[in-house]
């Protein structure tokens, strides 16, 4: 299957790459948060679990091609967000879709976020890099419950990090897998480690779709940013004081793939929920704890 959502087809170099190898490889971050409690490990076993169940249930056809077949890209499409992570509202915006890769260098947005930087394999299986990554931001006048209560704006921003990929297969069915660790360049915005996986679940007749699933940790600072109400913040807004510490901050699950038009186009969809948890989901700015987001597009394929 050609990645065009973030699902890599299965390259037979990776099949013999275990999973708890690659994950060893981002062991270091893991002292910056602290120790998976049981609810965490749960919702790891219980989003891989459903995810290959999913892709089995799903899967037609057998997805080895070519490794040297993956398309390059770049599009514009329209989303539908919430107003905030949290809002009951929605608003709409355009997003860009893009996906190219050099021998080292490589941008891309299939893997949830808008990044670029380098990349290589020195080990043969396992691809670590290093991004730089456009963080969002959080606008208070798409918002009526923030506008009300005298919210700030949260500045769209950077972050810089590293990363770990594997590809592999499991019967028919190709897996993708990702840790990345993102730091934002303003310090006291914090940090965060997402944990994703991707299952590609049909190729067919121009049409491709895979479904994915990520857990997303913030360390204390980045859950306060966001989430946290200062004293300061407090007696603006006639909110009460809170403060959000570190840990698991959303699961994500999703689908989204592409339909051929001709050659050189195609049509990119997705449509996916994030779920808030611990601190960040009892904020209270937090009107919804769980969000939708929609999105398609027109790309053009090299």
């Amino acid at each position: 299957m050609r990645e065009q959502t973030g699902i890599s087809r299965p390259d037979p170099a990776l099949f013999s790459i275990p999973v708890s190898g690659f994950l060893c490889a981002f062991a270091p971050l893991r002292q910056g948060f602290s120790v998976l409690d049981c609810f965490q490990k749960r919702a790891v076993r219980d989003l891989l679990t459903c995810l290959y169940v999913l892709a089995l249930c799903m899967s037609p056809v057998s997805f080895a091609q070519d490794a040297d077949k993956g398309d390059a890209y770049v599009g514009l499409g329209a989303r539908v967000r919430p107003a905030y992570d949290g809002a009951d509202s929605r608003r709409g915006d355009a997003i860009p879709y893009v996906r190219l890769y050099g021998e080292h260098l490589f941008a891309r947005t299939t893997q949830q976020i808008l990044e670029g930087g380098v990349r290589s394999n020195p080990l043969g299986g396992v691809v670590f890099g290093a991004q730089v990554a456009y963080e969002e931001g959080r606008i208070t006048d798409e918002s009526a419950f923030l506008t009300a209560h005298n919210f700030e704006d949260i500045d769209a921003g950077a972050s810089v990090g590293v990363h770990a990929e594997a590809d592999w297969t499991i019967g028919p069915v190709p897996f993708n897998a990702l840790v990345r660790y993102r730091r934002n360049i303003d310090s006291d915005r914090g940090s965060e480690v997402d944990l994703r996986l991707s299952a590609g679940v049909l190729s067919r007749w121009g049409v491709n779709a895979g479904v994915f699933g990520q857990l997303t940790w913030s360390d204390e600072k980045a859950t306060q940013d966001y989430f946290g109400l200062t004293p300061e913040q407090s007696s603006r807004t006639g909110l009460p004081v809170y403060t959000a510490g570190a840990g698991l901050r959303n699961v994500t699950v999703g689908i989204e793939g592409s339909v051929d038009v001709s050659k050189h186009w195609l049509v990119l969809w997705g449509l996916n929920a994030r779920r808030l948890e611990g601190d960040a989901r009892s904020s209270p700015i937090v009107q919804e704890g769980t969000n939708w987001f929609a999105n398609g597009g027109l790309a053009y394929r090299f």
